[in-house]
């Protein structure tokens, strides 16, 4: 470089001379190579010039690490800006705090806090490098977030590109939830097709600025492995190859005094990574974590969130048509069904085959969008009728969508092979029963001869965590009922008939309830 002169950026280029004062190839501010030179212990401070404002950068040495700082001069006062750590200094970042700097100059704005409050010395100036006692610190949301030299569609939350419905209280109750001090890691918890993605989005997008560091979106569903959740969301933070560091060791080298939301989607499939969630949140205390999941993740601190089907109206007691809509179920449908019919009219006439349809469909947003779709071809009531079978009918999902959506056979059928042996032998065995049962009567028809040692109560209990089962409020006896949404046992059904246990399991149904008809008459004589 020049004798005498500090390395300068210009707009988006380092500009660096070698020894003999000749002019180097330049350097692109945020690649590899601007992070290697700013890694150089021998660089302490350069210029920064663009249209946005001018201003010098200076490395400085504080408590908890290394930061680089912003100063501009202007009527006799020295400005200070906060930057962030090396990894932090993107284009986005630099033109931020040259703008700011430059606006600062003509207002005349208070000093602002850093985001580290935890660390008062950074809030000090120190008296024989400025000559002003006020000192300025960009506040964090001047920043675009460090995960910004990452393309952004790697880490941006997906674009919404239709309106949320029917959810309005959900996402009301989970902002809350994760605003809450105490709650770092909120899971959403229900079935395949619910409709946990775009609730998280909604949620996340609501929190935004919530975090001084923004939001982080990993989407786990491309992966199966749980040691690939780490480095996936590494990636996704842009951080570099660990090198001698594991990716625990990385993460929280990055993330320990950032104030982020890490939101990862689909998580069901790489549940074995849960503990690494834990530590990672034990060691970041500006951590939250946002998942979906169709099972919780059962580690110390989770706090689960239940994502339901929509509210359905009751046929017994179907009020007005214009009423009728208002529930998020049909609301829902009515939407994806204009999609294609746009001049449809909820009426006297339709009003009960639409809110049968969303009943037959238990409510579940994937099965309302794959079923409006087939009102391109067929009326409200052929499409009721045939969804006697729904596995036949709703197979034309969205081709932009996840492949285990395009059909429902494929959603439930991504849910039944993360289930072990045991698992899935219950489930489908499970689906003999119509309306629900007790657990008793779980543990008199499920077990075949030779499975004794089985334990019902654990499967029962899995199956439930798992969202394919679930559990109504107990009797007036006490006991419990499990049920299944139809839609989901129709699938077991169908798994029970393949699997050639479909006599037996019928066998053992109509023994137990024929003996329990014959108690309760006795009882009664």
């Amino acid at each position: 470089m020049k004798r005498g002169s500090l390395p300068l950026v210009s707009n988006d280029r380092l500009l660096l001379w070698n020894e003999a004062e000749n002019p180097q190839l330049p350097v692109v501010v945020g690649t590899d190579a601007w992070y290697s030179w700013l890694a150089n212990e021998d660089i302490q401070s350069f210029s920064f010039s663009s249209a946005a404002g001018s201003f010098t950068a200076r490395r400085e040495h504080k408590r908890h690490g290394q930061y680089w700082y912003a100063y501009r001069k202007c009527a006799g006062k020295l400005r200070k800006a906060y930057l962030g750590k090396t990894g932090d200094l993107t284009l986005e970042r630099l033109n931020a705090a040259a703008a700011t700097l430059a606006d600062r100059d003509n207002h005349n704005y208070g000093p602002q806090a850093h985001p580290d409050k935890s660390d008062r010395s950074i809030l000090q100036v120190s008296p024989d490098s400025i000559d002003s006692k006020e000192p300025f610190f960009l506040p964090p949301t001047a920043f675009p977030s460090s995960t910004e030299r990452v393309q952004a569609t790697r880490h941006h939350l997906p674009a919404r590109l239709t309106p949320l419905i029917g959810r309005e209280q959900e996402v009301a109750a989970a902002c809350a939830l994760l605003r809450q001090p105490g709650v770092r890691l909120l899971t959403l918890v229900g079935t395949g097709g619910v409709g946990k993605t775009r609730l998280g989005i909604e949620v996340a997008t609501e929190l935004v600025d919530d975090f001084a560091d923004g939001v982080c979106f990993v989407s786990l569903a491309p992966i199966s492995a749980p040691e690939l959740v780490l480095p996936t969301v590494a990636q996704a933070l842009g951080l570099r190859e660990p090198g001698d560091q594991s990716f625990v060791e990385r993460l929280v080298a990055s993330l320990q005094e950032k104030e982020l939301l890490l939101f990862l989607d689909n998580f069901e499939q790489v549940i074995g990574a849960a503990p690494e969630l834990a530590a990672l949140l034990a060691s970041c205390p500006g951590l939250k974590i946002l998942v979906t999941s169709r099972e919780a993740l059962r580690v110390r601190g989770e706090q689960e969130f239940p994502v339901l089907p929509l509210a359905l109206p009751d046929l017994a007691q179907l009020p007005e048509p214009e009423a009728v809509s208002q529930y998020g179920a049909v609301a829902l449908f009515l939407r994806h069904l204009r999609s294609v019919q746009p001049d449809f009219q909820i009426t006297t006439a339709n009003a009960r085959t639409i809110a049968a349809i969303c009943i037959r469909l238990d409510g579940l947003p994937l099965l309302l969008e794959l079923a409006a779709a087939r009102l391109k071809l067929l009326s409200p009531q052929a499409l009721l009728a045939r969804l006697e079978h729904r596995l036949a009918v709703l197979t034309q999902g969205a081709r932009d969508g996840p492949p285990r959506q395009q059909t429902l056979r494929s959603t439930l059928q991504w849910s039944y092979d993360l289930l072990d042996a045991g698992e899935q032998r219950l489930f489908r065995r499970l689906a003999v029963f119509v309306g629900g049962c007790t657990l008793e009567a779980v543990e008199a028809v499920c077990k075949a001869p030779g499975e004794e040692t089985v334990n019902v109560l654990d499967g029962v209990a899995s199956l439930r965590d798992k969202s394919l089962l679930q559990q109504q409020s107990a009797q007036r006896d006490g006991e419990p009922r499990l049920t299944m949404l139809e839609t989901i046992r129709e699938y077991g059904l169908e798994c029970l008939t393949s699997s050639g246990e479909m006599e037996h399991v019928r066998q053992a149904h109509a023994v137990y309830y024929l003996r329990l008809a014959e108690e309760v008459g006795l009882e009664q004589t």
